[in-house]
C-alpha cells in the first residue's frame, strides 16, 4: 500500500510540474522587415527592472542589430523598428522572471510580438536566469527560434 501511495505521489506530482511549466507564445516579426540595415529603438520601460532592457540591448549587439534607447513614454519613430516591453518578478522562495512580454512595432503597427509566462505552481522550471529568458524571447520575436522552441528549452530538466 505505501508503494503504491509513494508511485502515485510521484506520479502526480511529475503530471503538476509538467504541465504548468513556463511558456512561450508568440508572433515573430515577418522577415520582410528585418534586413541587415534595421535600426532599432527600445523604449525603457521605467517600471521594469533594469536587467530587462540590458538584456535586450546585450541579444541585439550579439545579433549585431544597430539600435538606441528612447525614454519612457517615447512616441514611436516610424522610421525604425520600436521595441517596448514590460516584465514583472514573483516571489516563491526566491525571485523570478513571472511574466513579460516585448512588442515589436513599425510605420506605428505591431508587426510581432512575444510573451513568455511562469506560472506560480511546483514546477521548479519557473526559476532560471532572467537574462536567458529574455534572450529566448528576443530569439522568438526575431523569428530565430520558434515560441515551443524556447518553451523546451526553459522547460528542460537539469542534471
Amino acid at each position: 500500500m505505501k508503494k503504491i501511495f509513494v508511485i502515485t505521489l510521484v506520479l502526480l506530482s511529475s503530471l503538476l510540474m509538467a504541465c504548468a511549466g513556463p511558456k512561450y507564445t508568440a508572433s515573430a516579426i515577418n522577415s520582410d522587415y528585418l534586413s541587415n540595415d534595421i535600426r532599432v529603438v527600445i523604449i525603457k520601460d521605467d517600471k521594469t527592472r533594469e536587467g530587462f532592457h540590458k538584456a535586450m540591448e546585450s541579444w541585439l549587439d550579439s545579433n549585431q542589430y544597430m539600435h538606441i534607447t528612447a525614454k519612457d513614454g517615447s512616441q514611436h519613430d516610424l522610421d525604425k523598428l520600436t521595441l517596448e516591453y514590460e516584465g514583472h518578478w514573483g516571489w516563491d522562495l526566491a525571485i523570478y522572471l513571472n511574466d513579460a512580454y516585448i512588442a515589436a512595432f513599425q510605420n506605428g503597427q505591431r508587426i510581432g510580438k512575444v510573451e513568455y509566462r511562469a506560472p506560480n505552481s511546483l514546477n521548479g522550471n519557473k526559476f532560471g536566469n532572467a537574462a536567458d529568458r529574455i534572450d529566448h524571447m528576443m530569439s522568438v520575436l526575431f523569428g530565430q527560434i520558434s515560441a515551443e522552441q524556447a518553451s523546451k528549452l526553459v522547460n528542460q530538466t537539469k542534471n
